[in-house]
């Protein structure tokens, strides 16, 4: 029993999920009236699981995407059935690394069922299906030149580890 408290407290601080979403209204003091409208800032920050290992898929433009999927929150092995206490299934996220470093490290490092650390930017991919010929939309988790991936260490103590430091450790992206 203390086994299965402990084990829900730890994915509890895993699934952490922070979006931050705010828009901005700058007015400059160049010239009276001049405003700049943003749209906003789109982040999300995630801990959570592997579902799969990742994968690098190569684009018409030559460039590399590394794609893998998280599951934050809930259970992530649904064949427990019957227990009024169970936690809701796991949410996925589709995470695509834009950046070649990050998807390189994302390759050696990420194995199925890891803890893993990412931030990066929330967008919509929209694309037409092949098959039936539908347009479609499909949000992800975009790690570009300001996003962050970093693997959670097995026998690191999650509950002294902080938000900040997270960020500070990530893996560098220069």
């Amino acid at each position: 029993m203390n086994m299965k408290r402990t084990m829900l407290w730890r994915i509890r601080i895993l699934s952490l999920i922070l979006i931050e979403c705010w828009s901005l209204k700058v007015s400059t003091r160049r010239k009276v009236g001049m405003t700049w409208n943003f749209r906003g800032v789109h982040r999300a920050i995630i801990c959570g699981k592997i579902r799969q290992p990742p994968v690098q898929k190569i684009l018409r433009n030559g460039r590399t995407v590394t794609i893998f999927t998280v599951g934050t929150g809930g259970m992530f092995d649904q064949r427990m059935i019957g227990d009024k206490d169970t936690p809701k299934p796991a949410q996925w996220h589709r995470i695509a690394v834009h950046n070649d470093k990050i998807g390189a490290y994302a390759v050696r490092q990420l194995v199925k069922n890891s803890p893993v650390f990412v931030e990066g930017d929330i967008e919509t991919r929209v694309y037409k299906d092949s098959i039936n010929g539908q347009v479609r939309n499909m949000p992800e988790i975009c790690v570009r030149r300001d996003g962050k991936v970093r693997l959670i260490k097995t026998g690191e103590n999650v509950s002294n580890v902080s938000l900040d430091s997270l960020r500070k450790d990530s893996f560098p992206l220069k």
